[in-house]
C-alpha cells in the first residue's frame, strides 16, 4: 500500500517542477512583442499604395522573416485591398525614406481593438525582391534588440562638463 502513495507523491513533485527555459522563452517572446508594438506605433509608419499615388495607412501587428500581419479599419464603402497578391507595404523609417516590400495576403479576419472594428490580414513576404535582404535584417534586429534592450528607469543622471 505504501508503494502507491510514493507514485502519487512523485507525480505531484514532477508537476511542481518549473521549466525555467520555457519561462524564459515566454518572457522573451512577451518582451519581443512589446518592443515590436513600440516600433510599430511610435517609430515606424507603414503605408500601402492603393492606386494613383494614394497611400493607405496600415497598422503592423506582427512581423517575421517570412511574413507579417497588419490591420486596417473596417470600411464597407471603400474596401481595400482589392487584390491579394503583390500588395506593396512601405515601412517609413523617416518622413521621406522607406523600405518597400511586397506581400501576398494569405488570410483575413475581423478584429476589434479599442472599441473599433478592423480587418486583420496575415501575409507572406515576397523573398525574391531586392529589398527583402534589408527587411530580413530589420526583423533580426528587432528580435535581438528586444532581447538586449533595457528599460530606462531614470536612475542615471546627466553630467555636463
Amino acid at each position: 500500500m505504501g508503494h502507491g502513495n510514493q507514485k502519487v507523491e512523485a507525480t505531484e513533485q514532477q508537476q511542481q517542477v518549473v521549466d525555467f527555459g520555457e519561462v524564459r522563452t515566454k518572457r522573451l517572446e512577451e518582451k519581443r512583442r512589446k518592443t515590436e508594438r513600440i516600433f510599430f506605433k511610435h517609430l515606424l509608419n507603414v503605408y500601402s499604395v492603393i492606386g494613383n499615388g494614394v497611400i493607405q495607412p496600415v497598422e503592423i501587428c506582427d512581423i517575421s522573416e517570412e511574413g507579417c500581419s497588419f490591420q486596417i479599419p473596417f470600411n464597407t464603402t471603400n474596401p481595400w485591398p482589392t487584390t491579394t497578391d503583390n500588395v506593396p507595404l512601405r515601412l517609413y523609417f523617416s518622413q521621406d525614406t522607406y523600405l518597400e516590400v511586397f506581400v501576398t495576403i494569405q488570410n483575413s479576419r475581423p478584429a476589434i481593438e479599442n472599441n473599433a472594428r478592423y480587418v486583420r490580414y496575415g501575409c507572406s513576404v515576397h523573398q525574391t525582391t531586392a529589398s527583402y535582404a534589408a527587411y530580413q535584417q530589420f526583423v533580426k534586429f528587432l528580435k535581438l534588440y528586444a532581447e538586449q534592450s533595457h528599460k530606462d528607469l531614470g536612475d542615471a543622471t546627466v553630467f555636463y562638463l
